[in-house]
């Protein structure tokens, strides 16, 4: 007679939601080439004289690209966290809202002199290929944040300067 032996672990049935693509995930994804779109879109407007009629084109693609940031940033902010890996995903379209949101370039400039005191907010701990690819999403987001400070739109600061007397809010 043979003895029944149980040799899955027990954890490993559970579903660890790190391990699937979670509705935040894929739309946080589908932000990227969005986002990507709209800064190229800003940078061929800043050369040319947006009024002229010949660049028109120019101006409505641009229109459309921030619109469809916009519509990828509120898609996000509907969704639900199912995990708490998307936590940092969640954050960072939440500082992509409040920065191409700013009305002034003074809030953009301050919104990004803040970003370099909380960078462990937007990384996924962890070693799965799951958290792996959210910070490699993360790390994206994070440069075209970057790129966006170099633009006109946003104020067209070549560098920014981080001032190092701000003192970060305790986060709790």
């Amino acid at each position: 007679m043979t003895n029944y032996n149980i040799t899955t672990q027990v954890a490993a049935l559970k579903a660890d939601c790190s391990n699937y693509p979670t509705s935040l995930a894929n739309a946080f994804a589908a932000l990227l080439p969005a986002l990507a779109r709209h800064i190229e879109a800003e940078r061929e407007i800043e050369e040319v004289d947006i009024w002229n009629p010949a660049f028109r084109a120019w101006l409505t693609d641009a229109e459309e690209a921030f619109a469809d940031v916009t519509t990828h940033l509120s898609t996000i902010a509907s969704l639900e966290l199912t995990c708490d890996h998307d936590k940092p995903l969640k954050r960072m379209s939440l500082l992509l809202t409040n920065l191409i949101g700013s009305e002034e370039p003074d809030t953009f400039v301050y919104l990004y002199s803040l970003r370099p005191h909380f960078e462990d907010l937007f990384q996924c701990e962890g070693s799965s290929p799951a958290v792996r690819h959210r910070n490699v999403m993360l790390g994206q987001a994070l440069a075209h944040i970057d790129a966006m400070a170099t633009l006109l739109t946003y104020d067209g600061y070549d560098e920014v300067e981080v001032d190092d007397s701000i003192d970060p809010p305790a986060l709790t």
